[in-house]
């Protein structure tokens, strides 16, 4: 009778210690992205800064880890087409809009 609820306890927090550690990895990706997208933006390397934006979001969906309004990855993202588009680079624009994974970036291609 022991070993009924022992297994089953410790299978349930092997589970919960695998999502906590998935969690807090993610949490960590989608920070590192939002400071290295910063200053490629800085720089003026505006589809770097997107591609760097939707490979964690791909990954991790980082509008998980932000609580209220949208996460800093969907402004800048803005901000980074927006640069692009008054740049006269539409056509860029659309190639890259066409092959996004992230949550953030696909909603913004819909606009």
């Amino acid at each position: 009778m022991r070993m009924r609820v022992i297994l089953p306890a410790m299978v349930l927090a092997s589970v919960a210690a695998v999502l906590w550690w998935w969690y807090m990895r993610c949490e960590r990706a989608c920070t590192a992205a939002d400071r290295a997208a910063e200053d490629l933006f800085q720089r003026g390397e505006l589809l770097s800064a997107l591609s760097v934006i939707d490979a964690a979001d791909a990954r991790c969906h980082c509008g998980r880890f932000t609580s209220g309004d949208a996460p800093p990855q969907y402004a800048l993202a803005q901000a980074c087409l927006r640069g692009l588009l008054s740049r006269g680079q539409r056509a860029e624009v659309e190639r890259f809009l066409a092959r996004v994974r992230g949550p953030i970036l696909r909603e913004l291609s819909n606009r």
